[in-house]
């Protein structure tokens, strides 16, 4: 059954009030309540990505509050490892990570009290919302609930969740660890051009499937060459952040044939963005430039209701 998670609460000696979701009541302010909180409670995602991992690192200081994207679980997991510290007990800023010995599914920051501020998962249909931490994976009044075509696996249902073991994290540094210098450079023009793109819902007409496709074959190479695990955990992150939103806008209601999207969203409408990160891996491969301007070629001419050619395999040929 739904419970409605709103009322009276007291947090740092001061009571407070949390609307219930959906609700237009305001809620009360607080000194704990910093300017992502201000904007986001009580609001759904913009767009598919931005999950509960993402949410905590916002909340720390340790990403911007502009750089609302998926974070995989590999990249959470280094950033706990090499940005905070273990603790026994919480104090306010900490982050908590709920199931802790098991599946570790889910993170919320907390904000004293027992009260934590989260969004339940990467579907755009989630509010950000301050609960309880007893109360972290029940379904709320007004929550969203699957309907008949969409994807079940999305919805948390999960009331157990806050009496599951937590393990609780304190920051240590709010500078990100560098990436590898391999990949740097690259990864950091992937990740504002994604996210820029993310916000206009752009990723079928600048991305597309051979977006999809290199963004899963920079991977491979990193893997191949043995990046470190944060490096690894942004590059998770980015292409997963990319799958998401093209299944949800292209694929998971589709009323056309797999054949029609793919020859829609193959190559992009708008490619230039993309051939330029294709032309920075072709370069970290040791493509010389002829080369790889015969691959783009192939991929632009190629057979777009197939949607076959991976730039990684056109390289190694």
């Amino acid at each position: 059954m739904a419970i409605a998670q709103d009322g009276q609460y007291v947090l740092d000696d001061k009571e407070i009030f949390v609307p219930k979701l959906g609700s237009q009541l305001k809620l009360t302010t607080h000194p704990r309540f910093n300017g992502f909180i201000q904007k986001m409670f009580n609001r759904p995602g913009d767009y598919q990505g931005p999950n509960c991992y993402n949410t905590a690192l916002i909340m720390s200081s340790l990403m911007s509050d502009d750089k609302t994207r998926y974070v995989s679980p590999e990249e959470f997991e280094a950033l706990l490892k090499l940005n905070f510290k273990q603790v026994e007990s919480p104090e306010y800023e900490d982050i908590v990570v709920f199931d802790a010995l098991r599946s570790r599914g889910h993170a919320g920051f907390y904000l004293g009290d027992d009260l934590v501020f989260h969004k339940k998962s990467h579907n755009s249909s989630y509010y950000y919302r301050i609960t309880s931490i007893e109360k972290a994976g029940v379904i709320e009044e007004n929550e969203w609930v699957p309907g008949p075509i969409e994807d079940s696996s999305d919805q948390m249902n999960w009331p157990e969740l806050g009496f599951l073991h937590r393990a609780y994290y304190r920051i240590q540094s709010k500078v990100l660890p560098p990436l590898d210098k391999r990949f740097a450079l690259i990864i950091s023009k992937l990740e504002s051009s994604l996210i820029a793109d993310l916000k206009t819902w752009a990723t079928g007409k600048k991305w597309g499937m051979t977006g999809e496709y290199f963004l899963q074959d920079l991977l491979t190479y990193a893997n191949r060459i043995k990046t470190d695990s944060y490096t690894r955990g942004v590059l998770v992150s980015l292409n997963d952040q990319l799958f998401t939103m093209l299944e949800e806008v292209y694929f998971k209601r589709a009323r056309r044939s797999s054949e029609s999207i793919l020859r829609e969203i193959c190559v992009p409408e708008d490619k230039d963005q993309l051939f330029s990160f294709i032309r920075d891996l072709g370069k970290l491969l040791g493509q010389d430039d002829e080369n790889i301007k015969n691959i783009l070629k192939q991929i632009e001419m190629q057979d777009r209701s197939t949607c076959q050619l991976r730039p990684m395999s056109l390289f190694k040929g």
